[in-house]
């Protein structure tokens, strides 16, 4: 019975540390096309590797620091009774930090573009464009649940 336990502990610390992994590797993988389809040299591919890293190691504490934001608002929202100026604080908390953010990525961007030729831009800018059709155009998310047609419109009224 313990080796079980022991067992299905060990499963259940290792899960996520594997997940966490899939991910990185689903990533380099992603850049490593993306670097291919732009024609990168390998002096661009390096800078756009210690880019990329400069990049994970600041939005670390950001990303921390968010879920840490999200969580205290969920926690406001459940208390009883729900206080509606510390919610409102605690939701503006939240939309500032999505605000830092947005700014730290578009930094990021921008430090990405200023290692490209004007024709790598173009493939980049074409790039984007694509990616945002595929994910239902303009930027637009699938509502939570699955519903709708997934291409940001809504769902069909009774379906």
């Amino acid at each position: 019975m313990n080796r079980i336990m022991y067992g299905a502990l060990a499963l259940a610390l290792a899960v996520p540390a594997v997940a966490q992994e899939a991910v990185r590797e689903r990533g380099r993988a992603r850049s490593e096309a993306l670097a291919e389809y732009l024609g990168l040299s390998e002096e661009q591919q390096a800078s756009w590797r210690s880019l990329r890293e400069q990049h994970r190691q600041e939005m670390q504490p950001l990303m921390e620091e968010g879920r840490e934001l999200r969580r205290r608002l969920r926690e406001t929202l459940d208390s009883a009774p729900a206080d509606p100026a510390a919610v409102g604080t605690a939701t503006l908390a939240v939309e500032a930090h999505r605000k830092k953010v947005r700014a730290a990525r578009e930094g990021f961007d921008q430090s990405l573009q200023s290692l490209l030729s004007a024709e790598q831009k173009e493939k980049l800018e074409a790039f984007k464009a694509a990616r945002k059709v595929g994910r239902g155009g303009h930027g637009c998310r699938r509502p939570r649940g699955g519903r709708g047609s997934g291409f940001g419109t809504p769902a069909p009224i009774g379906g």
